[in-house]
C-alpha cells in the first residue's frame, strides 16, 4: 500500500517520493545494467535512462491492477540496457572489460601473485565470451546467472515463452563451453553442465 502512495505522489510531481522509488531500485538496476555493458559509466548511463523513462511514463504504470513497481521498472532496464548495445554496436570495444570495483573486490593482498593472475585471466575471457553472444542470449545469460532469475522470470519479463528463454540459455551455455573450452582445459578445470 506504501509503494502505491509512492508512486502516485510521484506521478503528481513529488521529488521526494521519486527520490524514494529511485533508491529502493538502484542498486538492482545498476547491476543489471552493469553485467550487460561491463562498464560503469555505461551502467550509469543506463540507469540514467531507465529513471527518466519510468518517470515519463509513470502515468502508464497501472496501479490498480496489483502491479509492482519494480518489476515493471525492472523490465524499462531491460530495455534499456539492450537499446545501449545496439546504438553502440559498430563502438569498437575496449580489451579490457574488467571494472576498478571488481578488481578491487576480487583481489586480496595475502594471495598468490600467480592465482589471482589466473582469476583475471578467467574473468576476462568471460567477459570478451558474454560479448560475443548475441543481444537476446547475452540478456537471457546475465538474468539467469548474474541475477539469478528463474526461467518463468525471465520470460516474464522479456515477453517470451519459457521454452524460448531454455532454447536461447542452452544456446548461450553452448557458446560458452565452446569459447571457454580451451582455457578451462589448459587451467585443468572440469566443466560443468549449467
Amino acid at each position: 500500500m506504501e509503494e502505491i502512495a509512492t508512486i502516485q505522489l510521484a506521478r503528481d510531481g513529488n521529488t521526494e517520493a521519486l527520490r524514494l522509488l529511485f533508491d529502493k531500485n538502484r542498486k538492482r538496476i545498476f547491476s543489471l545494467a552493469y553485467q550487460y555493458v561491463r562498464n560503469s559509466e555505461d551502467a550509469e548511463d543506463i540507469l540514467q535512462e531507465t529513471f527518466i523513462k519510468a518517470y515519463n511514463s509513470l502515468d502508464k504504470f497501472h496501479l490498480q491492477d496489483g502491479a509492482s513497481f519494480s518489476p515493471w521498472l525492472y523490465r524499462i532496464g531491460i530495455n534499456c540496457s539492450i537499446d545501449h548495445i545496439r546504438r553502440n554496436k559498430r563502438r569498437k570495444e575496449h580489451s579490457s572489460h574488467i571494472d576498478n570495483l571488481e578488481n578491487i573486490s576480487s583481489h586480496n593482498s595475502n594471495s598468490d601473485p600467480e592465482e589471482t593472475r589466473g582469476k583475471t585471466e578467467m574473468r576476462e575471457k568471460i567477459n570478451q565470451t558474454i560479448n560475443k553472444l548475441s543481444g537476446r542470449q547475452r540478456m537471457i545469460f546475465i538474468l539467469r546467472h548474474y541475477q539469478d532469475l528463474t526461467t518463468k522470470e525471465i520470460a516474464g519479463y522479456l515477453n517470451c515463452t519459457e521454452g524460448s528463454v531454455k532454447r536461447q540459455l542452452f544456446r548461450a551455455v553452448q557458446a560458452m563451453k565452446q569459447h571457454l573450452k580451451g582455457l578451462v582445459m589448459e587451467k585443468g578445470y572440469e566443466m560443468q553442465e549449467v
